[in-house]
């Protein structure tokens, strides 16, 4: 007997890190093969060249799990496309992965891959991935009774194309380390995969997607920790946003009840979205455009203050852990830390047994 769809995340995740593990060095062959490696730019750490084309793995082991769970139960949910829309999620993802694939081979202006961007989103609102309530602001200072208020399609609009493109560029923004907007990715995916079991938000269609990006990241992540074999590219790091803001909207703005968890859910997205928010500022006060790249993120930072790679990396993780699990509280989801203390073992077991497999192999 097919198990229920809520037993089944750990499924969808081991099942996209087997494949994102296949895949991964596959996708690192070829690339060397046909030269498609990283362009030398100021703010980039590497001396050689690296396959840039890492998204093409997490997302084909993202589409291969949820195509084989569809395939399994006809739908992706009991209740059918309509009450997850995986659909407008899909649509739009990969949209997304292909412009920023064609970007990784053949480098596009900045306005032409926003546009990209606002094109996906629009597409993805229009398969009803859509913000349709938020949390009142004033219900929390006793000024008005309604906890949430229901928006109008207008402003459904601007709220959800708004959110999905600066969670899209938030992660391809702190893309400058090795491992780390990967590990920013996973960790995030994890935090929402315990929001979303919640019982009072009872998603496990949502839970199951996020569960997918997570095993598909954490397979990528082999080939990614420092020194990396293969970058996410463009291509990688547009799709992990887009994913899983999407994946936010479409478990937690579709009920009422579930409105006011999405001003909480932010605080997993924090990181990302904090790093974005000073770089926007600061161009702005250095006169320069705004999606002008620079060598002045946090990651960037901390390296200067005479951090290694790893432990920069190691210091984001921590950072990005402890907001999941304060966004896990509040929402409620207390018995669901063990999924993110796992999601650090594992990462801290494989960079351990990785790292001593190549020492041994180098004596």
């Amino acid at each position: 007997m097919i198990l229920e769809l809520h037993n089944c995340q750990w499924i969808g995740f081991l099942l996209a890190l087997l494949i994102s593990l296949i895949l991964t060095p596959l996708v690192i062959k070829q690339a060397v093969k046909f030269k498609l490696l990283s362009r030398k730019e100021e703010r980039h750490i590497h001396e050689n060249p690296v396959p840039r084309l890492g998204g093409i793995s997490i997302y084909l082991s993202f589409l291969i799990t949820s195509l084989i769970f569809v395939i399994i139960y006809g739908r992706y949910t009991p209740k059918g496309f309509e009450h997850f829309e995986l659909l407008g999620i899909l649509v739009g993802a990969t949209l997304i992965f292909l412009i920023g694939l064609f970007d990784d081979i053949y480098p596009l202006p900045a306005f032409v891959k926003l546009i990209s961007q606002i094109f996906s989103s629009i597409v993805a609102w229009f398969c009803n991935v859509k913000i349709t309530y938020i949390a009142n602001p004033l219900f929390f200072f006793h000024l008005s009774d309604h906890r949430v208020v229901h928006v109008d399609p207008i402003v459904s609009f601007i709220l959800t194309i708004g959110w999905l493109i600066l969670i899209t560029n938030a992660l391809n923004l702190i893309d400058g380390v090795d491992g780390v907007a990967g590990g920013v990715s996973l960790i995030t995916a994890i935090s929402l995969w315990a929001i979303f079991l919640d019982p009072k938000i009872a998603q496990p269609a949502g839970a199951l997607l996020v569960a997918t990006v997570a095993g598909a990241v954490l397979g990528f992540l082999r080939s990614n920790y420092n020194p990396a074999k293969i970058f996410l590219g463009d291509s990688g790091s547009y799709f992990l946003g887009f994913t899983l803001g999407a994946s936010a909207v479409a478990s937690l703005s579709g009920e009422a009840n579930t409105a006011t968890v999405g001003s909480i859910v932010i605080i997993a997205f924090s990181f990302p979205l904090a790093d974005t928010c000073f770089a926007i500022i600061r161009r702005l006060i250095q006169g320069k455009p705004i999606m002008q790249p620079d060598n002045d993120h946090i990651h960037h930072r901390i390296l200067k203050a005479g951090l290694s790679t790893k432990a920069t990396m190691f210091v984001i993780y921590g950072s990005c852990l402890l907001l999941g699990l304060i966004a896990a509280t509040l929402s409620g989801s207390t018995k669901r830390y063990f999924i993110l203390l796992l999601l650090t073992f594992s990462l801290a077991l494989l960079n351990f047994l990785w790292k001593r497999k190549k020492d041994n192999n180098s004596k």
